[in-house]
């Protein structure tokens, strides 16, 4: 990887995670509040409406998003080709999974509000489905600063004008039409950003939807079948136990998914290079050495913040009503890393080609899940729908990262895994040992965290921190090479 494309892909992670903590945060603080102002019935509703419809919705173009991404980033030229076609056909088939999320709704024991909500909030889930074609425009031309103008501008609206109404005494319907009317504005502002980009675009050939189709295939079904294992415990839950259940499960599983984008944001900046760059002299085994030491790094402190500090961020951020969230936060908190991994994974894949090798591997974990969930859920309800995904995300992140490594070349992996496990052990210990303050043992725990990772990586892997390194910010790596000369004339 030349220094040229390692401050692209740094660059573009660094704009995407930034752009992802705003809409993250202001997400959050739109389903705190609604959970707050809903309760767990009400809640839950919501996030059934969510669940359902963005498990369905998946399937609205079937693959052809990375397809997009993956061609377009090997020939821009074909990037408004893409994007007419590809909206044309998601638009399609949305409106098809729109009706058949109607028709289950209406079969099932369901509240008024709870049908309502599907269709509200699978209107907006759908609005954003479509939106993806272009974000991945974006992502071909290593421009995801406009993904994350647009996904900021419509998540802040959408928190601010939610919670005004869910102050006002708005109930489920009122947040999913607010919900909806957000993800409108955001494909809006996604359109005004394409134009710089794609100037024309040609109208759709449906004629050509069905060779698309066959090629973006392999990926749909790898796409599809991790998307719905991330959503089925929620779903499943909804139909097995209750949405008392659904909402507790929903108030861990929400702080989870909100630091997913790290995992996103490196993933996405990766894929162009991942799909251009050859095999040769070992630079592509070395470029996901790198990028899987990067997600490990990033993502298991997060992890570790919710397995160690759970009952303090329930009890902050929902009160006191949703302690039986704590058990399933400690679970899914351990997946949060897994999923960086099974991200990058699944690129690395996709970009080399490769998608049906990772499709098949997550069928397997599908059948896993559910099997497991039908025989725990009623018996242990959210509890063991987290020790589910627990379960299943531990086998698929391991698979997926051996079989991408086959694709790649010969992989280190002593190198990706080495520092950030010794790094999270550090913390472990001492989160567990430092009496006092919460707050207090949180930062000394990050503390640990980082001082063992870098001292790792400086005794074991200086080659490796010196390529991180040199994507910082040029004052940063001053700072750090200074500090380095003046410990070597201290020693």
């Amino acid at each position: 990887m030349t220094d040229r494309a390692q401050h692209r892909v740094a660059r573009n992670a660094a704009v995407r995670s930034a752009g992802e903590i705003v809409a993250k945060v202001a997400s959050l603080l739109f389903f705190i509040t609604m959970a707050r102002e809903l309760g767990r019935e009400g809640f839950g509703a919501f996030m059934f409406a969510l669940a359902l419809t963005s498990t369905l919705l998946v399937g609205a173009g079937f693959g052809t998003d990375e397809l997009t991404s993956r061609e377009v980033a090997r020939d821009r030229t074909r990037a408004g080709r893409y994007l007419s076609d590809v909206t044309a056909l998601k638009t399609a088939s949305a409106v098809v999974l729109l009706a058949l999320a109607v028709l289950i709704v209406n079969l099932g024991d369901f509240s008024a509000d709870a049908r309502a909500a599907v269709i509200i909030v699978g209107f907006g889930v759908a609005v954003e489905a479509i939106a993806r074609t272009w974000y991945m425009i974006f992502q071909a031309h290593e421009r995801l600063d406009l993904v994350s103008l647009s996904i900021v501008i419509q998540r802040t609206l959408t928190a601010v004008v939610g919670i005004a109404v869910l102050k006002s005494g708005g109930g489920v319907v009122p947040a999913a039409l607010v919900f909806a009317g957000g993800a409108l504005v955001g494909l809006a502002v996604s359109e005004l950003s394409v134009r710089r980009l794609v100037p024309r675009r040609p109208r759709p050939q449906p004629r050509t939807w069905p060779g698309l189709l066959r090629t973006s295939f392999p990926i749909g079904v790898a796409f599809v079948l991790f998307i719905l294992l991330m959503r089925l415990d929620v779903t499943l839950l909804s139909f097995l136990s209750g949405e008392e259940e659904v909402g507790v499960y929903a108030a861990a599983f929400r702080l989870v998914e909100s630091t997913q984008f790290l995992a996103w944001a490196l993933s996405a900046a990766m894929m162009p290079w991942l799909s251009r760059t050859g095999g040769e002299h070992g630079g592509l085994a070395r470029g996901y050495e790198l990028g899987l030491k990067a997600m490990n790094a990033m993502l298991l402190p997060v992890s570790l913040v919710f397995v160690l500090f759970a009952d303090d961020l329930i009890d902050l951020l929902y009160g006191p009503g949703f302690a039986a969230a704590v058990l399933p936060l400690q679970l899914l908190g351990l997946t949060g890393a897994l999923y960086g991994m099974q991200s990058f994974a699944s690129t690395t894949l996709i970009a080399r080609d490769a998608p049906g090798t990772f499709a098949r591997l997550v069928a397997v974990v599908v059948l896993l899940n559910v099997s497991g969930n039908l025989v725990v859920i009623p018996r242990y309800g959210a509890d063991g729908a987290a020790s589910v995904a627990l379960a299943s995300g531990v086998i698929l992140a391991a698979a997926s990262v051996w079989l991408a490594a086959r694709h790649v070349g010969r992989v280190r992996f002593w190198r990706s895994f080495a520092g950030p496990l010794l790094a999270a052990g550090a913390m472990t210990l001492v989160a567990l040992a430092v009496p006092g303050p919460r707050v207090l043992c949180l930062a000394l725990a990050l503390v640990a965290y980082g001082a063992t990772l870098l001292a790792v990586e400086r005794l074991a892997f200086r080659d490796d921190l010196r390529i991180f390194l040199g994507v910082l910010p040029s004052r940063v790596t001053a700072w750090s090479r200074s500090r380095s000369r003046s410990g070597r004339r201290s020693a």
